[in-house]
């Protein structure tokens, strides 16, 4: 048990390791409008390129409610934006700073699911070293897509530099309770939570970023190509860890 506790510690350091080193790429220099917005085009395809290629499919595999737990996830962000992070007579700066805590709620989401993940490949020896370089595939674009978002939604660095840092913590965090909650949980269950997943990332992807995206009708050819390239991204390292 003790060996056990070792490997984790192991691999939840290197993960967040690679997860805070990511998202301080955007924040190495100062970052022009037209930039931003192209990398939150690039955001944009590598979100749907992650409720797609990966998180759909292993809801698909587990759960035959995975549908419903899309339009749950959906519907709860949803529900999330409109009547808890966002009010009446705000300006839209403080309105643009509510939104990018909706996608940050979704995006730990996520990260949560990574910690289920971990706790696996710990319990499953064998295949560990595979799993954990798939989580690390992920979180290099997940976490430099939360670092753009929230730039882009004017926090200020130290502000993201803080919510990077508990993000970090996110995954690690989630394995050590999941030994705890999901040792004994049905693969129903869990297809049901990815699917919730799936759908807070569809509507980030849908309703958050992309009509920030092609905002800029001059720039509307690069930023799709951008959306494209994420696409392309997600879908690359979904092929390298799937084999």
């Amino acid at each position: 048990m003790e060996q056990v506790g070792l490997r984790y510690l192991e691999y939840a350091a290197g993960i967040f390791v690679v997860s805070f080193a990511s998202g301080m790429i955007p924040l190495l220099r100062r970052w022009s409008q037209r930039e931003l917005t192209f990398l939150i085009s690039l955001s944009a395809g590598i979100v749907l390129g992650v409720v797609f290629f990966d998180l759909l499919p292993e809801a698909m595999k587990l759960s035959r409610h995975f549908f419903s737990a899309v339009l749950a996830g959906f519907m709860l962000l949803l529900a999330l934006e409109k009547f808890l992070l966002i009010h009446p007579h705000e300006t839209e700066e403080l309105a643009g700073r509510r939104t990018g805590f909706a996608a940050y709620a979704g995006i730990c989401l996520h990260a949560l699911l990574d910690g289920v993940a971990l706790a696996s490949s710990v319990m499953m020896p064998a295949v560990g070293t595979v799993v954990i370089w798939a989580i690390m595939a992920h979180k290099i674009p997940d976490t430099f897509s939360l670092g753009s978002i929230l730039l882009f939604f004017g926090f200020g660095r130290r502000h993201v530099l803080l919510l990077l840092l508990i993000f970090s913590l996110v995954t690690p965090l989630g394995g050590a309770v999941a030994f705890l909650v999901l040792r004994h949980a049905s693969p129903t269950i869990l297809g049901i939570a990815i699917g919730v997943a799936a759908g807070t990332f569809l509507f980030i992807a849908t309703s958050d970023l992309l009509p920030h995206a092609h905002a800029h009708h001059e720039r509307r050819y690069y930023n799709f190509l951008a959306v494209l390239l994420g696409l392309l991204a997600s879908g690359l390292i979904h092929q390298t860890h799937a084999h």
